[in-house]
């Protein structure tokens, strides 16, 4: 009997030390997720004015281009654009632009950001700023000190984390119970600082109208799932009135799969989007995330093998390994076939946005899966052009575009005086093939000349993302700080 209390107490004592120490782990984790910051992110230094010379400026919103001009920058800022070879001012950086193209910096509109590094990277490839759309507490602490000029980095906009419906929300998103509860989230995010509102595609009427109403109230944009209201009932019509006041509406393959039910039908398509170009919405098609699923699908670890999954942060990528990548590495053939097919469909609806004056944002959806910061931006683009869209349109959906749905077009978006000098230099026209964007020899981040020795640099950082344990770290101070939402 005394050996039986003996073994029993041994037993509670063993395992209210594992408690303890799992608890402890995940305390540090915490600590670390809030102190990591590595030590090799990249400094500003745009003290000094920039004069570029004998460049050629793309306009973005005419789609023309501007031969033979000059740009001087200071304090951030394109101070003046005149002609080529005019008398050099003192005190700025001399640099000949060789006949370069100049457009203003590439403006990803969905992305999902999980490391420091991402940011790093897209600035890398010309991509100056960013939307994240999967909120975390980490994307206030980043972009405050990118704000503080702590480091050198793409601009961070964030949204809150996902609202969902609470049979559909997992650990990462924010289950909303009913329209009281909504709007109690909608103004403890907009408390915490968050920029905008991300709500998935099927949230119930009464909460999305809940959710809307009070967004307005704090003035804070909403980003949702699906270029549509709330879902409706089999067979019934979509209401597109609530869209108007969003900032933008994700994801083609909701037209297809919801709007269309998976039947391409074009007079269907047609009257859905006469109903919301009158809405004058903005749509970010996200081609580059199917097609992603798609290779991944037919051609599995051959194609894993050829993604820089290095760039990735280790801990976010185990979890899109475990919960997002399987399903497609054990596709079957009639899966592949009909990925194919949907991906082609998916072209033709963005094509026939495009043809009918829907304005389109680009957006990667870099984050999920293998798609990695900077490279993804360039494929939706590339994937934009292979759809049927000229690469003027595809541009102005990178900079002026987002910029506008941003209500920042008067700050950014194109290369004009008094405007922020985010800007990025490529060798030929990409009014002729968007896919010239994809190296640039240059890019100017607020004044700062990123010539190729720094952006190799800006690449070679980014191949270090932090360590698993602080990521882990960010992850459960996520839930933590939401457990009482």
């Amino acid at each position: 009997m005394t050996s039986a209390k003996s073994l029993l107490k041994r037993s509670v004592q063993f395992t209210l030390a594992l408690l303890v120490s799992f608890a402890a782990f995940l305390v540090f984790a915490v600590l670390a997720a809030r102190l990591d910051s590595p030590s090799d992110l990249p400094q500003v230094d745009n003290k000094q004015g920039l004069l570029i010379d004998s460049v050629s400026i793309v306009d973005v919103a005419t789609g023309t281009v501007v031969p033979d001009q000059q740009l001087l920058i200071r304090h951030g800022l394109i101070e003046d654009i005149r002609a080529a070879n005019s008398t050099a001012p003192s005190n700025y950086q001399l640099i000949d632009g060789k006949g370069a193209f100049v457009v203003p910096g590439l403006i990803d509109m969905h992305t999902h950001i999980y490391d420091r590094k991402d940011l790093v990277t897209s600035l890398a490839y010309g991509v100056t700023s960013v939307r994240n759309l999967r909120g975390l507490p980490m994307h206030l602490r980043w972009r405050e000190e990118l704000q503080s000029n702590t480091w050198l980095g793409a601009n961070l906009y964030t949204s809150s984390p996902v609202l969902d419906r609470p049979e559909h929300a997992h650990l990462m998103q924010q289950a909303v119970s009913d329209p009281q509860h909504a709007r109690e989230l909608v103004r403890q995010f907009h408390a915490d600082g968050y920029d905008l509102l991300k709500i998935y595609n099927d949230i119930e009427p009464d909460i999305l109208s809940a959710i809307i109403d009070e967004a307005l109230i704090q003035h804070m944009p909403i980003a949702k799932h699906g270029p549509f209201g709330a879902v409706p009932a089999s067979g019934k019509e979509f209401n597109l009135g609530d869209i108007q006041s969003m900032q933008s509406l994700e994801h083609v393959e909701e037209i297809f799969q919801t709007v269309l039910r998976f039947n391409y039908d074009t007079e269907a398509l047609q009257r859905y989007i006469q109903k919301l170009k009158q809405t004058g919405s903005f749509v970010t098609p996200t081609l580059a995330t199917f097609d992603h699923l798609t290779q991944l699908s037919a051609h599995k670890q051959a194609y894993v093998k050829a993604q820089p999954i290095h760039r990735i942060n280790p801990f976010f990528r185990f979890l899109n390994e475990q919960f997002a990548i399987q399903r497609w590495l054990q596709a079957d053939q009639a899966q592949i076939d009909w990925n194919f097919k949907e991906r082609n469909i998916l072209f033709k609806i963005t094509q026939q946005l495009a043809i009918n004056s829907v304005p389109l944002l680009v957006g990667s959806d870099q984050g999920t899966m293998y798609m990695t910061a900077g490279i993804s931006t360039h494929l939706e683009m590339a994937l934009m052009q292979e759809a049927g869209i000229d690469p003027a349109t595809i541009l102005r959906s990178a900079t002026l575009n987002a910029a506008t749905a941003m209500h920042m077009e008067q700050t950014t978006g194109s290369v004009a005086r008094n405007k922020i000098a985010d800007l990025a230099l490529v060798t030929a026209n990409p009014l002729t093939d968007i896919t010239h964007l994809t190296k640039p020899m240059a890019v100017v981040k607020q004044g700062q000349w990123l010539g190729e020795s720094a952006l190799a640099e800006l690449i070679a950082s980014g191949a270090q993302p932090s360590h698993w344990y602080p990521s882990f770290g960010r992850f459960i101070e996520d839930i933590v700080t939401r457990s009482y939402l």
